[in-house]
C-alpha cells in the first residue's frame, strides 16, 4: 500500500467516525496519527480530513449535480467528497485522484461503486460550473451566514467564513513553574522549529513552522500545554494572585484550571468542578505532570453545589458549554451540527450555570464568564440579562475575540465584579 493511499484510508476512517459517531476530527487525528506514522502522511491526512469537512457544502453541491446523494451510503459520500476536494483544491493530476478514489471504493464499498465514482468524478473534473450562493461558495450553513450577516455585517461574515476554512496555527502555553518562554523558544529553534510569541497571552508561543511532535513531548513532560491563545486570555482576564481561593465551575479537562494554578505559583486553593469524573481524572493527571498541588476536584453540576460546602471565593471562572461557533477552523464538523434550536437550548444551560456560580463570589471578588463562540445570544445577551437581574454585579470588561481579526479561535469573555457591601 502506497503512503498516499494509506493516508487517504486513514482520512476516510476518521471522517466516517465524525459522520457516524459524532466524533471530533481533531481528537481522532491526535489519537491515530502517532509518531510512528511518517510526517508526510500525517500532514496529508490532517489536510485532507480538515479540508473535506470544511468544504462539505461546496463538495456536496458539485457531487449532487451528477448523482442523488440521498441514495448513497455514507462510505461512498465520503470517498466522493475527499476526491472532489482534491480535484477542486489540490494541485494533483485529476486522473490520479480519480483512479485512487475508484480503488478505494472497490476496497471499501465494493460492488459497482468503483464505476459510479469514476463517472461522477470525471464529470466534476471537466465541469466549469461554479456556485453562486454564499453558503455554497464559503461552505457554511445558510442560516448561519444569515445570522452572522445580521450580527456582524456582510463583509465581516465573508471574512469570518474564509478564515474558518483555513487552518489555525497550533498555540501552546509555557508552564513557568518548570521552565520559561525563552528556554522553550530556544530549545525548539535548535531543532528547526519556528515559533512566535502570542499576541493575546504573555506565556503563549505559536507554532509557525516544523513538526509538532517535540511540542507534544514537552506537553507530556508538563512543560507546555497545547491550547488556543484565546483560552489563555480568558484565564489572564481572571487576574489571579498567589494565595487566592478560586472556583472553576466548568473545569473540563483542566486546560484553564492548570493555567490558573501556574499563574498562582501553586499557592492558594482551586476548586475544580465538573459533572464527569472522566474529565476530572484527566485534570488530576495533568496537575501531577505540572507539579500542581492546590487543585481539589468535585464531581458535580455547578447548580448542586452549596455555599455551606464551598464558601465564598476570590475568583470564579465559568467557561460554560456553548455552540462552539468560534472554533470552526479547528472543529469544522460543528457547523454541520449546530442549529438555531440547539443555540436556544444551550443558552438556558449557560444562564443556569451563571446563576449558580455567582453565589460564591465574595464582595469585591471577580467572576469571568466565557464561551468559545461568537453567537450574540450566548455572549452579550447573556451578560446584559445577568446584569439587569443582579444589581450587585458590575461589568469591568468584555471582549469578543474574532478569528479573522485576532487569528485565533473566537471567544467571548466578560469580567464582572461583585460590589462590596
Amino acid at each position: 500500500m502506497s503512503e498516499i493511499f494509506q493516508a487517504k484510508l486513514i482520512a476516510f476512517n476518521i471522517i466516517k467516525a465524525v459522520e457516524t459517531k459524532r466524533a471530533f476530527a481533531h481528537i481522532l487525528l491526535r489519537n491515530r496519527l502517532s509518531s510512528l506514522v511518517p510526517l508526510q502522511v500525517r500532514s496529508s491526512v490532517t489536510e485532507l480530513v480538515y479540508g473535506t469537512l470544511r468544504r462539505q457544502n461546496t463538495l456536496d453541491w458539485y457531487i449532487s449535480m451528477y448523482v442523488n446523494m440521498n441514495r448513497l451510503p455514507i462510505e461512498l459520500k465520503i470517498i466522493l467528497r475527499m476526491a472532489t476536494y482534491q480535484i477542486l483544491y489540490h494541485n494533483v493530476p485529476n486522473p490520479l485522484i480519480v483512479n485512487e478514489a475508484v480503488e478505494m471504493a472497490k476496497k471499501v464499498v465494493k460492488g459497482k461503486a468503483g464505476a459510479l465514482v469514476n463517472a461522477v468524478l470525471r464529470k466534476i473534473a471537466l465541469s466549469n460550473i461554479e456556485p453562486g450562493k454564499p453558503s455554497i461558495i464559503y461552505s457554511h450553513p445558510e442560516w448561519l451566514i444569515e445570522k452572522w450577516e445580521r450580527e456582524l455585517g456582510k463583509e465581516e461574515t465573508i471574512l469570518l467564513c474564509k478564515r474558518n476554512n483555513q487552518p489555525m496555527f497550533t498555540s501552546f502555553r509555557i508552564n513557568t513553574m518548570k521552565t520559561s518562554v525563552e528556554d522553550i523558544e530556544n530549545s525548539l529553534k535548535d531543532r528547526g522549529i519556528i515559533t512566535e510569541r502570542g499576541r493575546l497571552s504573555k506565556n503563549c508561543l505559536v507554532l509557525k513552522e516544523g513538526d509538532i511532535s517535540p511540542i507534544v513531548s514537552l506537553e507530556e513532560e508538563g512543560k507546555v500545554y497545547i491550547q488556543s491563545e484565546s483560552s489563555m486570555a480568558v484565564v489572564e482576564m481572571l487576574d489571579c494572585k498567589p494565595g487566592m481561593k478560586v472556583l472553576d465551575g466548568c473545569s473540563g479537562y483542566g486546560g484553564k484550571t492548570t493555567y490558573i494554578a501556574e499563574i498562582m505559583k501553586d499557592r492558594g486553593s482551586i476548586i475544580a468542578v465538573d459533572k464527569l469524573a472522566s474529565k476530572l481524572n484527566i485534570l488530576k493527571n495533568e496537575a501531577i505532570k505540572r507539579r500542581i498541588h492546590i487543585i481539589n476536584c468535585i464531581e458535580s453540576p455547578m447548580e448542586d453545589l452549596s455555599l455551606d460546602n464551598i464558601g465564598y471565593v476570590d475568583r470564579v471562572i465559568l467557561d460554560v458549554p456553548c455552540s462552539g461557533l468560534g472554533t470552526l477552523s479547528r472543529k469544522p464538523e460543528i457547523k454541520w451540527r449546530v442549529t438555531p434550536n440547539s443555540i436556544e437550548k444551550i443558552t438556558l444551560v449557560q444562564k443556569s450555570i451563571l446563576k449558580a456560580g455567582k453565589r460564591f463570589v465574595r464582595p469585591g471578588g471577580i467572576l469571568v464568564y466565557s464561551v468559545c463562540t461568537i453567537s450574540r445570544e450566548e455572549t452579550y445577551d447573556i451578560i446584559k440579562s445577568f446584569l439587569e437581574e443582579n444589581k450587585d454585579f458590575v461589568l469591568i470588561e468584555e471582549r469578543q475575540i474574532l478569528p479573522y481579526i485576532d487569528n485565533t479561535e473566537g471567544f467571548y469573555m466578560a469580567k464582572l465584579e461583585r460590589e462590596s457591601a
